[in-house]
């Protein structure tokens, strides 16, 4: 019994001298003290909001020269857009103009025609009166 009450003591002791030799190469090997940890991480979350704010900005000009280029190629789009209008509408005036112009002189025609009538119908009524 005896040896058993010293082996369970050994190796209490034993437990307790690794503890304790834990302890200290836990504090003889670490490699930073809590303030100088909590001040590199400190740091380090200082870094990583400057290359947020960087790879944000880098984004930011991407995005603008994007919008950029877009909006000049729509600005050509609508131009073309305009000029092919433009050229319709002048196409089409031209031909309304042609048009009217063919019907003036197709009435001039009428008219003089009907004056020319009207100057025969004359005649033949003086001619009439006369004979009578």
């Amino acid at each position: 019994m005896a040896e058993k009450k010293k082996g369970g003591l050994v190796r209490s002791l034993a437990f307790i001298a690794g503890g304790i030799v834990g302890a200290l190469g836990g504090l003889l090997f670490a490699p930073r003290s809590g303030k100088e940890t909590r001040d590199r991480l400190k740091e380090r979350a200082e870094e990583m909001v400057e290359e947020g704010r960087k790879g944000y900005e880098e984004q930011r000009g991407r995005v603008l020269e994007l919008a950029s280029e877009k909006g000049r190629e729509l600005r050509g789009r609508i131009e073309e857009a305009r000029e092919r209008l433009t050229s319709g509408v002048e196409s089409a005036s031209k031909a309304v103009k042609e048009r009217i112009e063919q019907a003036g002189g197709k009435a001039e025609e009428a008219v003089t025609k009907a004056e020319e009538k009207a100057e025969e119908e004359k005649e033949e009524t003086q001619t009439e009166e006369k004979a009578e």
